[in-house]
């Protein structure tokens, strides 16, 4: 059942990262077209560009708020998950003495059962 609770944390963060880099793009994206005008060659393409900047305005805003979220909820997933697994591992520790090492927080809540498994714990 250990494994049921696991997190890789490595891979939590690393979405947390694309999840922000994600959100960067879209907020400089008017300011990316603005530097492109010229360069393409084109009014049209220019035209076209500004429009689609302006005209999509309202769902970039909505979805940087969605990514917000995301983000924080991922991170939030990491932080309670070393937190749980932390507070596990010192509860269900060995009984002669505190665990000897809190968990990785590449272990998720297995980190803590599986010590807790091994200590002879029920």
């Amino acid at each position: 059942m250990a494994g049921i609770f696991g997190l890789n944390s490595a891979a939590a963060v690393a979405l947390s990262g694309e999840l922000a880099a994600i959100r960067a793009s879209l907020a400089s994206l008017g300011s990316d077209i603005d530097e492109a005008r010229g360069i393409t060659g084109s009014t049209e393409v220019e035209d076209a560009l500004e429009r689609f900047v302006r005209d999509s305005s309202d769902s970039r805003g909505n979805l940087d708020q969605l990514l917000a979220r995301a983000i924080g909820l991922v991170n939030g997933l990491v932080d309670g998950t070393v937190a749980v697994d932390t507070g596990l591992a010192q509860a269900l520790g060995p009984a002669s003495g505190p665990a000897s090492s809190t968990p990785a927080a590449t272990g998720g809540l297995g980190g803590a059962l599986g010590l807790a498994a091994a200590a002879g714990a029920p």
